[in-house]
């Protein structure tokens, strides 16, 4: 981690309206005046409980949403030019089985991010370094099979590769071990951690796991009801606490984080 803010979100507000022939229309707030910063070569924990915003502030760095209030700023680039910097942020999903696509092989799935920003020549190459890099070895095994003869953390390690392997900036991991077995979910940890310290990708984790976040976090944001209730190193989110739903999550894992702390 080198300083550098990578990610710049400042006063982000999101209302979702909801209209209904017979409700007439309301409105959901979804982020509630959300400042966080991302630096470069950083792993952030965001840690809530489902509905608590995670996902949608995901979505806002994407530039898959827009606020409705506030900015989002990435490498000096403003929220409302997310075309600039599609190819410096990708992102691994919460179910392997779902966001790969059953109708083409490993090698194609991790191959179409590839052809923008390479060009077809480069493709082989990139593909086979991308499957390495996350323990898919021998890659010739698995350049031709189809997700659905591969295990469940085979599988997220296909998305993994899929995420880095036009060697973005950051990557965004959205639950990507809640669907997966205890075992399997910390060799993916171990393995984001890898990726981190070789290469110096930044990771945005988002996880209702407190456990899991001070595995692998260095810094750590509490979100509940749409806004950030506390934030820190993780070492002063585990030691010192300020919040009650923070104590809460902490009480609710007290061995496993002790175990990592």
């Amino acid at each position: 981690m080198n300083g550098k803010e990578l990610v710049r979100i400042t006063d982000v507000t999101k209302v979702f309206k909801k209209t209904g022939f017979f409700r007439g229309s309301s409105s959901v707030l979804a982020l509630d005046n959300i400042s966080l910063s991302v630096k470069k070569g950083e792993i952030l924990g965001i840690i809530g409980e489902s509905g608590s915003g995670k996902t949608t502030l995901a979505k806002l760095i994407l530039g898959l949403l827009k606020p409705t209030s506030g900015s989002i700023s990435f490498a000096d680039v403003r929220n409302h030019e997310h075309e600039s910097r599609k190819p410096a942020v990708q992102v691994i999903f919460q179910d392997p089985y779902d966001s790969l696509s059953h109708m083409m092989t490993i090698g194609e799935i991790v191959a179409e991010p590839c052809f923008i920003k390479y060009g077809r020549s480069y493709v082989p190459e990139k593909v086979r370094q991308a499957l390495e890099s996350v323990g898919l070895i021998p890659v010739d095994e698995y350049l031709h099979k189809y997700p659905h003869t591969l295990s469940g953390g085979q599988r997220q390690r296909v998305a993994i590769a899929r995420a880095i392997v036009t060697q973005p900036d950051m990557i965004i991991a959205d639950e990507p071990i809640s669907m997966l077995d205890c075992s399997i979910g910390v060799d993916i940890l171990n393995l984001i951690l890898e990726m981190n310290e070789k290469s110096g990708i930044t990771f945005l984790f988002i996880t209702h796991d407190i456990a899991a976040a001070t595995y692998i976090c260095n810094n750590i944001a509490v979100m509940k009801a749409g806004k950030i209730v506390e934030y820190g190193p993780k070492k002063q989110i585990i030691s010192q606490c300020s919040h009650e739903y923070t104590d809460s999550l902490l009480a609710s894992a007290r061995g496993e984080v002790i175990k990592n702390y």
